[in-house]
């Protein structure tokens, strides 16, 4: 047998031992400096994904109503205030007519027809704090359904126009509104017109027709005319004009975009840093805090308007806002409801019916969420529909001018109730 061995090393450890030539020397140098690849994204990066996420998301929340608006976020996460000078709020009821021929068609599928006529709750004259306003009171229906002014019940207030609120370039359509007008300040708002619409020393009764084509372009104008006209008609009338806005959404609203849009329409027209309103010096001091509150109204962790649902923003004779929201119908009142008529059968229903059909009304429980005192955020935020460039709904905007041609077409005093 051959005598052993021992195994020689290996190649590789030779040649570690032994000096490297330059090819490889320079070799392994150009691995050892070459960087490293980058596991995290750079600073640029980072802020570049969120600046672009936080466009897109504010793009998508100005767009579709159902997205809840960033100034919307922290109130959700904060608790809703507690106001423990404010009364308990007992729901009150917001009466419509029903009658075929008191509905007026909206042109909107979802939200067809509008009524004719409401009868809203009485302010209460005696409150002046915001927080502490006690509220308006009477629940039962009108005695007489085709009487005017007026009732036990509420106030009777006539439509004058309405429109659809669209946003976008895509012309989503928001919301349906609707202005109404105290029918007892039908014949006020007549007179005011006429008179503002006439320069010859003695009062007339009526416009002729040159004059009616006049008052039309003036309101239809995007100048400052528009708002000047009806800014003396709202605030310069005496006694004052009861008014209303009726909005019914749609689809689900968040209250951060409605506020947000009629903030939008009152900073439009006035400049509470500089005191403006409307470009008369000295008139928009103390406007900011009047907005704060106009703001709280709508916050306090309230979501918003549901689909179909009716949000009232009623405008007192001296200028006071009032606002009203339908209330949500709770799961279990539904199931009971959806039993209880079951159960009846078309017995039931058929009563039903016929009470409804007798009566020629139907009743909206509301929850009164708020008040203001001071007029001119009302006058600001009527304005938004009514004068001026910018209105929220120009179909609005043009239904009330027809209907103000059909007020001011008649004689001081002969006005009728029924506008549209």
């Amino acid at each position: 047998m051959p005598p052993f061995k021992p195994q020689l090393p290996r190649l590789s450890s030779c040649l570690l031992s032994r000096p490297l030539s330059p090819v490889h020397a320079a070799r392994r140098q150009f691995t050892r400096i070459s960087p490293s690849p980058r596991r995290y994204p750079s600073l640029i990066t980072t802020v570049s994904i969120v600046s672009a996420s936080a466009a897109a998301y504010y793009l998508a929340a100005n767009t579709f109503p159902n997205v809840p608006h960033p100034s919307r976020l922290l109130e959700r996460l904060l608790p809703a205030p507690l106001l423990l000078d404010a009364p308990p709020t007992p729901v009150q009821t917001l009466i419509e007519a029903t009658s075929p021929e008191e509905q007026v068609d909206t042109g909107n599928s979802t939200i067809p027809q509008f009524p004719n006529r409401i009868w809203l709750p009485y302010s209460s004259a005696s409150s002046t704090s915001t927080k502490s306003r006690t509220l308006p009171f009477g629940t039962a229906l009108p005695s007489n359904s085709t009487a005017s002014g007026a009732s036990s019940s509420g106030e009777e207030y006539t439509l004058l126009g309405l429109g659809i609120r669209k946003v976008s370039f895509l012309r989503i359509q928001v919301y349906v509104v609707g202005i109404y007008v105290a029918t007892s300040s039908l014949p006020v708002l007549q007179e005011s017109l006429i008179r503002s619409s006439t320069s010859s020393a003695s009062p007339a009764s009526t416009l002729v027709a040159d004059e009616k084509s006049a008052l039309r372009e003036k309101l239809l104008s995007a100048s400052p005319e528009s708002e000047e006209l009806w800014s003396r008609v709202l605030a310069g009338s005496s006694p004052g004009i009861k008014t209303a806005l009726r909005i019914t959404p749609t689809r689900a609203t968040d209250f951060g975009h409605m506020r947000e849009g009629w903030v939008r329409s009152i900073l439009s027209r006035s400049s509470p840093a500089a005191g403006t309103l409307l470009g008369q010096p000295n008139l928009g001091v103390g406007l900011d805090e009047s907005i704060n509150a106009f703001k709280a109204i709508f916050g306090g962790g309230r979501k918003g308007v549901g689909k179909g649902k009716v949000l009232v923003m009623s405008r007192e004779s001296a200028g006071q806002l009032n606002v009203y929201l339908e209330e949500e119908e709770e799961e279990e009142e539904k199931g009971e409801g959806a039993e209880r008529k079951k159960k009846g059968g078309a017995e039931t229903q058929a009563q039903a019916q016929a009470q409804a059909q007798e009566e020629r009304t139907t009743r909206r429980p509301i929850k009164y969420l708020g008040g203001l005192e001071d007029e001119r955020i009302s006058r600001l935020v009527w304005l938004g529909y009514l004068a001026g460039k910018n209105v929220a709904s120009e179909d609005a905007r043009a239904s009330v001018v027809d209907g103000v041609m059909g007020v001011v077409g008649r004689p001081i005093g002969t006005v009728e109730t029924r506008v549209i």
